[in-house]
């Protein structure tokens, strides 16, 4: 191998060593900027409406506002309605202020993290 091309494999690697891990979200975080942005008009733990849906279960639910355009609420959909929900529909009746892109990334991470708990919960066997 030359030196050149030793000196790039080292590069990119020390880039890749050096560079922050991409984020997931934190859940932690999202369940406490949950509780405090959205928990007003919205149940976190049940799917009963409030004055908007339950969360409880809502990622990768379909969603319940007629006019939304999306068929599922995943990442991609929640960050569109997390970061303006009156650019998604215009008339829509939820105000929410600018949530950061680290807030929608743990809001949404926490969405996620719900939605397999339920789904984990409802998987396993009840004991007698």
């Amino acid at each position: 191998m030359g030196r050149h091309v030793v000196s790039a494999l080292m590069m990119v690697a020390a880039v890749a060593l050096l560079s922050p891990p991409a984020r997931g979200g934190d859940v932690a975080h999202g369940a406490i900027v949950a509780k405090v942005r959205c928990s007003t008009c919205h149940f976190l733990h049940r799917k009963e409406r409030k004055i908007g849906p339950g969360l409880l279960d809502v990622y990768g639910r379909a969603p319940s506002i007629s006019g939304v355009p999306f068929k599922r609420w995943d990442a991609h959909a929640l960050n569109m309605w997390l970061s303006g929900p009156r650019k998604v529909k215009a008339n829509t009746m939820m105000m929410l202020p600018a949530l950061s892109r680290r807030d929608r990334e743990d809001v949404i991470a926490y969405l996620r993290q719900q939605t397999l708990d339920v789904s984990a919960a409802s998987a396993s066997p009840v004991s007698p």
